[in-house]
């Protein structure tokens, strides 16, 4: 916004004119207003941000309609159902192609990490939770699959090698050779915690039942 006083010192009755220069100044001032009673069109020729702890508040129940993008960069509270309409509209998640080397990811940057469906070797895999810290309830998806295997037998298996999973607990979740595979780690505000996986693929290091593994 880049309205100025007219006069900063105010006018004074019966001593101070109002000079054309200030008149026009006024107006000027005027056009570039919003006028929120009446609606319209405005074309900005720069961002309109809004700064300070107020923010914005529409309290009627009308629709606030965006035909553009939303960049939200702190926390949105939703206190109502988010209905999502159109052909092309969508919920994207934060998907990432594992590399094929035993490396450290951050869960929470994340909602589906694929291991490489042909490791070329054993790979270990350590899930942190240091940058960013994830939010209580936050979920992350590990998986290994491939398009084939859907299809009837023969079908392709991933290769020969196996994938550990260490999230910083006390199991170690193993990806095991030949197999596909999947594992959901949920954040319960202090740690990563497994909250449902693929048996008849996955061995624990720490197997509490046989046929887990």
């Amino acid at each position: 916004m880049s309205f100025t006083r007219a006069k900063p010192a105010g006018w004074t009755d019966n001593v101070d004119a109002l000079t054309a220069q200030q008149l026009n100044h006024i107006d000027a001032n005027i056009t570039r207003a919003l006028d929120g009673t009446s609606g319209g069109t405005y074309s900005l020729s720069a961002p309109l941000t809004i700064a300070g702890a107020a923010g914005v508040s529409v309290t009627t129940s009308n629709t606030l309609s965006v035909a553009g993008t939303i960049a939200v960069l702190g926390t949105e509270t939703v206190t109502n159902t988010i209905t999502i309409s159109g052909s092309s509209a969508a919920i994207r998640w934060r998907y990432y192609a594992g590399p094929d080397a035993s490396t450290t990811l951050q869960g929470a940057a994340y909602d589906v990490i694929a291991v490489p469906f042909n490791l070329t070797a054993d790979r270990a895999w350590t899930i942190a939770a240091s940058s960013p810290v994830p939010a209580t309830g936050q979920v992350v998806r590990i998986v290994r699959s491939d398009v084939e295997m859907a299809i009837a037998a023969p079908t392709p298996a991933p290769s020969a090698f196996k994938c550990e999973i260490d999230f910083g607990g006390a199991v170690t979740f193993d990806f095991r050779p030949s197999k596909n595979a999947y594992l959901e780690l949920m954040w319960d505000g202090a740690n990563w915690v497994p909250t449902a996986w693929s048996p008849t693929t996955i061995d624990l290091a720490l197997a509490i039942e046989d046929s887990w593994s």
